[in-house]
């Protein structure tokens, strides 16, 4: 089981960096709100602003590796 969860977190890093498009370890706004309407064309500003709030549970403004993995955990990309 540990083993398919490791498989499983380095999935999720490449997602993350995937949309890392300057790659410099964090995720903007603006690459947050490209990883929403690639998930779901219709996301609008406002969804995506919301969104970026929660994820950023540091209210940094960015978007770290573990807020990321967090996120993608708990399955939220509902929009």
């Amino acid at each position: 089981m540990a083993q398919v969860w490791e498989q499983k977190l380095e999935e999720i890093k490449r997602e993350f960096g995937f949309f890392d498009e300057d790659d410099n370890g964090l995720i903007d706004f603006k690459e947050f709100r490209q990883l929403l309407t690639t998930l779901s064309p219709r996301t609008s500003v406002d969804q995506a602003a919301e969104g970026f709030s929660i994820v950023d549970t540091n209210s940094d403004g960015h978007i770290d590796v573990d807020e990321f993995v967090t996120w993608w955990k708990s399955n939220w990309w509902e929009y």
